[in-house]
């Protein structure tokens, strides 16, 4: 049986936010793999489309995520990762329903 600890660089990725859902406080953001994790903002945190996150955006549940672009760190709730475009659009207008 095969153990695989991540590493630092693993558990906190950077990525972009590339799209925000004031609405229902959700923010998608794309990483390096070209993959998109969806997170709740829980608090009422300023996030904008562009800004950088540092977090560990592979990780279901909640956690706290680090806005580079505004020097501060917010808790979220972690909804879906490993999205394609397609896949990100769908989970966010189903929720919208």
């Amino acid at each position: 049986m095969l153990l695989f600890f991540p590493t630092k660089r693993e558990t906190h990725m950077r990525g972009v936010v590339i799209h925000v859902e004031h609405r229902i406080g959700w923010i998608a953001i794309r990483d390096h793999h070209d993959e998109i994790t969806i997170a709740e903002i829980l608090g009422g945190y300023n996030v904008e489309r562009d800004h950088v996150i540092i977090g560990n955006l592979h990780s279901l549940g909640g956690g706290v995520f680090f806005n580079q672009t505004t020097n501060k760190s917010m808790h979220v709730m972690v909804e879906y990762i490993r999205l394609t475009a397609r896949q990100s659009i769908a989970a966010i207008q189903r929720r919208r329903r």
